[in-house]
């Protein structure tokens, strides 16, 4: 219920401020003439604090900037693009162009802890290829010059090895960009980062500082390239790496066995096919004294079959868990697991030992498919370079994007972290668009309804390369048209089989653009000529872009009150006002600076009793009078009550 007007944030979270104000309540004591002292932290919480100047860890030149980069707010939100969408009204997918850093910024809002899997594959620094140039004092800013969005001229450019902190210009565009992504991560969440040697050790320790060093899962070599790179100096490359973190509680689903795995179940009883795995523990820990309550004897009866920790007869056979050496060894499973699991065991005779032994049944899932833990070695052409490279050939008829990742390394990479049919997935490089399509194409063969947000800067493609030859100018071109494509393709592949699962599938995406606020922000500086300051400050009187349209407000008011990029919207007119309603009447939203709405049109919409109603400030043209009477009908219908 609202007891006054509540104002629409200007900006994204401040998670410098947010980070500060938990301190503060944590430690009174740390707060000295508004700021934190850092000091007095240290004593309070580390008895035994180090000199920083000594202690382990990577840092490089810029460092302190990149740090403050991430928790810097943003004013730039993001425009509807439908002309480039494709199923506007039903899809749940969501493709963005422009700045990947300021677009993190813009879905901390309501993604935050809310993304089940992050693919990316970031520029290797090679030396050849671009790497995002970040202005942290104007983020948006310098975005907009870059694509031709303000007056002045931006600029992309390659990382020169000849320029100066190499490195260093990496990491100061990586660190800030992964620790806003592991906001957005779910608790039992995980990112999988493409990388090649030109930074992989540096990533590993970037990504143990931002996730944790207990969070990190596995360095995977992917073998892209069997025959290696002939163009190599001293070795021939055939592989990359694939650095995998989680957030803080990761589990894995593992990933599907190959078929020949099958073969193993070579025994079937009314529970279904199965395979025999022996009881007594191998390996690491397998002695008597390792886990001496793992060992203890099973009873087993061959003439009425008994299996059980009691003797039944004096005919039972006493089987222990010996070691091919004659010692004591253990079994894997307590008496208790044994006994709660008891179904699931066999005995049966070893061949050459004249012996009994005890056995698990391991049953064949439901679905057929049994899944394995995968290995640290990912070897096989459905993960190699030319696989990818196929497939985008094979939608564009030539290779229009020079180092495509396959669709099968990144559903090899869902099969472990999203497992879930309703993951949300990102990927903040997009490039080709390779991770939507593996999206929907795990959907098409699962039966699932995963979602994915993708995200691309609107680098140039190369002048007189086949994609702009083709009319693709950006990359971000290609990746919105690879989906639509690949989206095409699988709809009309399954609607071949005419099993209706076509009917269910998500194949489109709603395009936004990145682009600065549509109100009125600060941007006065003390250089700033006085007549220019005047007339800065006349037009913050008025609250809206006069030139915005409704639909951009829209999507930049629900951004900051932290809804969704796909929720449901439906013009209505309500009293003779046109409004916004949002999932399913959750929000009413009146967005003309125009029409200046009567009391009487202000209490109909009320009456609908939405949970929140929106109104644009400079609809009320000054009326504070109006504004107090609306308060009042807020409160009466316990209407929480918004501007912006």
């Amino acid at each position: 219920m609202s007891e006054k007007i509540n104002e629409v944030p200007a900006t994204t979270p401040n998670f410098t401020t947010e980070a500060a104000a938990k301190l503060a309540q944590l430690f009174p004591e740390i707060v000295a003439d508004g700021k934190i002292n850092l000091n007095t932290l240290r004593a309070l919480i580390d008895e035994d604090a180090e000199d920083p100047r000594e202690r382990f860890g990577l840092t490089w030149p810029g460092k302190t900037q990149a740090i403050r980069a991430a928790q810097t707010p943003t004013t730039a939100t993001l425009l509807p693009d439908k002309e480039n969408s494709v199923n506007w009204d039903t899809t749940q997918n969501i493709f963005i162009e422009g700045d990947n850093l300021e677009v993190l910024k813009v879905l901390q809002k309501h993604y935050y802890s809310k993304i089940k899997m992050i693919y990316i594959d970031p520029p290797y620094n090679t030396g050849n290829d671009f790497v995002y140039q970040d202005n942290y004092i104007d983020g948006i800013g310098s975005y907009l010059e870059m694509s031709g969005q303000s007056d002045d001229e931006g600029k992309l450019s390659t990382n020169s090895e000849s320029a100066g902190r190499f490195h260093s210009n990496w990491l100061n565009m990586m660190y800030p960009r992964l620790k806003l992504a592991r906001n957005l991560l779910t608790n039992d969440g995980a990112i999988f980062i493409s990388v090649d040697d030109h930074e992989q050790s540096n990533l590993k320790d970037l990504c143990d500082q931002i996730f944790g060093e207990s969070n990190f899962i596995a360095s995977i070599c992917v073998v892209n390239n069997l025959k290696g790179r002939s163009d190599e100096q001293y070795v021939a490359t055939s592989h990359e790496y694939l650095l995998i973190y989680g957030k803080s509680e990761f589990v894995t689903n593992g990933v599907p066995a190959p078929d020949e795995y099958e073969k193993d179940y070579k025994h079937e009883d009314e529970a279904g096919r199965y395979r025999l795995l022996g009881l007594r523990k191998r390996g690491s820990n397998s002695r008597r004294e390792d886990r001496p309550n793992m060992f203890y004897p099973i009873f087993f009866n061959k003439t009425n079959g008994h299996i059980g920790l009691e003797r039944s007869s004096d005919e039972d056979y006493e089987i222990y868990p010996h070691l091919s050496d004659g010692s004591d060894g253990c079994w894997r499973w307590g008496r208790e697991t044994f006994t709660n699991r008891l179904p699931e065991i066999a005995v049966q005779l070893v061949s050459g030992r004249n012996e009994f032994d005890v056995f698990q049944k391991d049953y064949l899932p439901d679905d057929g498919k049994r899944r394995v833990k995968p290995k640290s070695v990912w070897l096989g052409p459905e993960f190699s370079a030319e696989r990818g490279t196929l497939q985008i050939k094979a939608l564009f008829g030539s290779r229009v994007f020079d180092t495509p990742k396959s669709t099968n390394l990144v559903e090899y990479c869902l099969h472990q972290a999203a497992s879930e049919p309703d993951s949300t997935v990102l990927d903040f490089f997009a490039g080709s668009g390779t991770t939507a399509h593996a999206v929907m194409a795990l959907n098409a063969e699962d039966g699932g309804s995963r979602k994915c947000i993708s995200v691309q800067l609107p680098e140039p493609t190369p002048e007189r390369s086949v994609a702009r030859e083709q009319g693709h100018e950006t990359i971000a071109d290609i990746s919105r048209e690879r989906i639509r494509r690949a989206g095409a393709k699988i709809l009309a592949d399954e609607a071949e089989k005419l099993d209706g699962r076509a009917d269910a599938l998500d194949v489109g995406f709603r395009a936004y653009k990145l682009v600065d606020t549509n109100f009125s922000k600060w941007k006065a500086t003390s250089a700033l000529p006085e007549e220019e300051l005047t007339g800065l400050l006349a037009g913050m009187a008025e609250s809206a872009d006069d030139n915005a349209r409704p639909e951009a407000l829209l999507t930049e008011v629900l951004l900051k009150l932290g809804l969704s990029l796909t929720e449901q919207i439906e013009t209505k007119t309500v009293a003779g006002l046109e409004v916004f309603s949002v999932a399913s009447g959750l929000v009413l939203t009146y967005l003309n600076e125009h029409v200046t709405p009567t009391l009487d049109q202000l209490r109909a919409l009320v009456a609908l009793e939405p949970a929140r109603l929106v109104i644009l400030e400079d609809a009320f043209k000054g009326g504070d009078e109006l504004k107090t009477n609306l308060v009042q009908e807020c409160r009466t219908h316990n209407v929480d009550l918004w501007t912006a």
